[in-house]
């Protein structure tokens, strides 16, 4: 009895979890979008000396949680699309 009833509660906070994960992430996008437009416009608007400084120094995972600290409205795929077209 027990069990059946911890598992409902189980399943239902892990559906609560995903619903709440997935509105944050549509907010980051939507947020995205409206402050850079493109991810041109986001392209120029990163100081890429720094992040390149930070991906010699200290890699590309560095330099991806630079991006992401300084632009928090960045998601991992862009800031890892950002960082793997940086110029060597």
């Amino acid at each position: 009895m027990i069990e059946g009833i911890a598992c409902v509660v189980a399943v239902v906070l892990s559906l609560v979890i995903s619903v709440a994960g997935d509105r944050s992430a549509k907010k980051r996008k939507q947020a995205f979008w409206d402050r850079y437009g493109s991810f041109e416009g986001f392209r120029n608007q990163v100081d890429q000396e720094r992040i390149q400084g930070v991906r010699r120094k200290r890699g590309d995972v560095a330099a991806m949680k630079a991006v992401r600290d300084e632009y928090p409205y960045v998601s991992l795929v862009m800031a890892k699309r950002y960082v793997e077209e940086l110029p060597a």
